[in-house]
């Protein structure tokens, strides 16, 4: 199972490249190592050697000045320095330099520089304490032209972890707009208009593809549009409009073009793959990851990843120990079914978008039917029809007699500006220049994609990362090093709101740490599971019972329900409509200061083989804004979100709805009114309920492995 790597795991040159500076180059930060750049302090005669220090991150990036710190001590005095992020030290006599580098959200590094006093190539030695472990330290030897003369130079390169991004995965990278989209008509409706805005391409991937998928539907005449009116809001009606080049992945089921990959698409798209140098490309892709197999995130080495940060040229590196991932590793066994088989049950389950190599979209949200909402979620909603419906079938919904096909549904998706388009854009190409190399049904009319320069950064803009998962022979996988880093460091609260929760990887990580943190509390939103039908149900419910076992007061657990009442006629002709909203949402936020949100569920798949790729975002301002706003949306209207008693706030309603949702059961879902107003016990406010589970044995289907739900 373990092939060639091309992923940020490992130190593939492919994806190392997508570590450049601002213009591609190296050098771009001004941290290059040409003596020229040094600053040496205006020394009027050459020092013995030279000792040059970076301040960099792990990825080689150069930190901040304005945020990070760094000293250097000699037999406990300063050792007055200038220039960042390269930092220059005339060295004369033998002796230890002490050397602490330290920014926020990374780990703090110290290291010891020993000077023997000579010329020699070796005369400084690094020698590394506990504070290393995990982090990057790189030594090289060269020379620098300090005061008109060449001399020896020991080049020491601090990378520092961050606690929380992936150390694996592409760049954590400042200046990014993000703009946080909590539901469908929002989100595709500036996709529309990204779209109809692009000048030079169009890429977009997604689990599963429906040509007529409405991804603008106005209030005021969706109604009573015509087909053809409708049509032309379709995505592959948008995409129509633009003379951009259109490329569009699809996962498949099963096996690559096999029997049913034809599941994920229709026959318009398909269409398009087939026909030849119309600037209209399409290709499927399976995830064909199988078996029993060896997880194990791939080292790296920070040397290696230098020289797409700064001019590395001159200068000899010493061997060094390659960095670990935090994930652990494990045995996956993908052949845990109720009666022993062995099928491939993966896919490519990513969701995103690029135009114009300048706007990036990631979310949760397929183009399918059920993948458009509003956050009023509401019960009778008739855009929530499906494309071929009549306009008397519509207006049924409008006046409350029927339900519409699709039930509410809550998801999400981020647009992004700035430096971490180009890694998104990576992601798409490595995709699908791989299916090109390897021949794929529809390739012959499908062209390479040269992936761009990273654009420069926008000013106040947040830091923030592109993390994947991506199966063979890609192998990445920041995502779920990402989201074990967040939980591992939290304090106050994790909050979850997902499809799914039954990822024993992330559990362990919780467990571990809500009993080392006795404050810590977490809060999990998700959905009923099926017990007849759902084969994840057994670890959806064991989950469950363990947290709530284990941490009776600390952990919560809610779902969402949209509510309506229809007027009929007779005794008790108020009948109540509780329609369980679909969370479909994948967000995790962890102490006001991590989120992350994408395509990856809470599931072990979406950590270890599944197609996914999410962004994670380390920033308090931006994050505690979005916890703020997702719990505006759900909480009764008007509330002022709490930011010390948020927990409770959700609890209080949480409580009054299930009281309500009682009074209903009580009443047989009906009641009396003759026209009065619906009284207050009979009214939730927001959308929060509580949320249980039976026992795993209650499950009526035997579940499948851990890896595989």
């Amino acid at each position: 199972m373990r092939m060639m790597r091309r992923g940020m795991a490992g130190a593939g040159l492919m994806v190392l490249a997508a570590c450049g500076g601002g213009s591609g180059n190296p050098g771009a930060d001004g941290g290059g190592l040409d003596g020229s750049l040094v600053m040496d302090g205006g020394l009027t005669e050459p020092p013995v050697a030279w000792l040059e220090i970076h301040a960099r991150d792990l990825w080689g990036q150069a930190l901040p000045e304005s945020q990070a710190t760094l000293r250097v001590t000699r037999d406990g005095t300063a050792v007055p320095t200038s220039g960042w992020p390269v930092i220059g030290v005339p060295l004369e006599d033998a002796g230890s330099y002490a050397i602490a580098l330290e920014a926020p959200g990374h780990w703090p590094l110290e290291v010891v520089a020993t000077f023997d006093g000579s010329t020699d190539a070796d005369a400084v030695s690094v020698t590394v304490g506990a504070s290393g472990a995990g982090q990057g330290i790189s030594v090289a030897r060269g020379e620098r032209t300090i005061a008109g003369e060449n001399v020896p130079a020991h080049v020491v390169v601090l990378g520092l972890r961050h606690q929380f991004f992936s150390a694996q995965g592409r760049p954590a990278r400042r200046g990014n707009q993000l703009e946080l989209f909590t539901n469908g008509q929002d989100a595709w409706g500036s996709v529309h208009d990204d779209i109809l805005a692009a000048t030079e391409s169009v890429h977009m991937s997604t689990w599963w593809w429906e040509s007529n998928f409405e991804v603008v539907r106005p209030l005021e005449t969706h109604v009573t549009l015509t087909e053809t009116e409708r049509r032309a809001n379709t995505i592959l009606g948008t995409l129509d409009q633009t003379s951009a080049t259109k490329r569009i992945l699809v996962g498949q089921f099963v096996s690559q073009d096999g029997a049913i990959s034809w599941l994920s698409a229709d026959d318009d798209i398909r269409a398009r793959g087939d026909a030849p140098d119309d600037g209209f490309e399409f290709l499927g892709q399976a995830n064909e990851t199988r078996g029993v197999f060896s997880f194990q995130v791939d080292p790296f080495r920070f040397s290696d990843r230098l020289p797409f940060f700064f001019d590395v040229a001159g200068l000899t590196f010493d061997d060094e120990p390659e960095v670990e991932s935090t994930v652990p590793p494990r045995t996956v066994d993908l052949t845990e079914w109720p009666i022993s088989i062995d099928v491939p049950g993966a896919s490519y389950h990513q969701k995103f978008a690029i135009v114009d190599d300048a706007i990036a979209y990631v979310g949760g949200m397929n183009l399918r039917r059920v993948d458009w909402d509003t956050d009023e979620h509401l019960v009778f909603e008739p855009r929530r029809m499906l494309f071929d419906s009549t306009v008397e079938e519509r207006q049924a919904v409008v006046d409350h007699e029927e339900l519409p096909d699709n039930g509410p549904r809550k998801d999400y998706m981020m647009r992004i500006q700035g430096p971490l388009v180009r890694d998104m854009q990576d992601v798409f190409a490595t995709r699908w220049n791989h299916l090109l190399d390897v021949g794929i049904e529809n390739a012959e009319n499908a062209s390479d994609i040269v992936v761009p320069d990273v654009a420069a950064e926008i000013a106040g803009g947040i830091q923030a990362q592109v993390t994947a998962t991506l199966p063979e022979p890609f192998w990445e996988h920041a995502i779920a090093e990402s989201w074990l880093n967040a939980v591992g460091m939290a304090e106050d609260y994790v909050f979850i709101e997902d499809q799914y929760f039954r990822v024993p990887m992330l559990e362990e990580v919780l467990i571990e740490r809500m009993t080392e943190v006795p404050g810590l509390q977490l809060v999990i939103i998700t959905k009923p599971v099926s017990e007849f039908t759902d084969p994840g149900c057994e670890w959806t419910h064991r989950a469950y019972q363990t947290l709530r076992t284990r941490f009776p007061t600390r952990v919560f657990y809610y779902q969402l329900r949209s509510f309506d009442i229809e007027v009929t006629f007779g005794i008790d002709e108020t009948e109540e409509r509780f329609t369980d909203i679909d969370v479909h949402s994948k967000m995790l936020i962890v102490d006001d200061v991590f989120l992350s949100v994408g395509s990856a569920n809470k599931n072990n798949r979406g950590i270890v083989y599944e197609g996914e790729l999410n962004v994670a975002v380390y920033d308090a301002t931006f994050v505690r804004d979005q916890r703020r706003r997702l719990l505006g949306l759900i909480l009764p209207p008007g509330t002022d979100v709490s930011d010390d008693a948020w927990i409770t706030q959700l609890a209080e309603a949480a409580s009054w709805n299930d009281f309500v949702f009682q009074e209903w059961e009580d009443e047989g879902g009906d009641i009396s009114l003759d026209g009065d107003p619906l009284p207050e016990n009979y009214t939730p406010l927001g959308f929060v309920h509580t949320l249980q589970f039976r026992s795993p044995d209650e499950c009526l289907i035997e579940g499948v492995g851990a890896d595989m739900t």
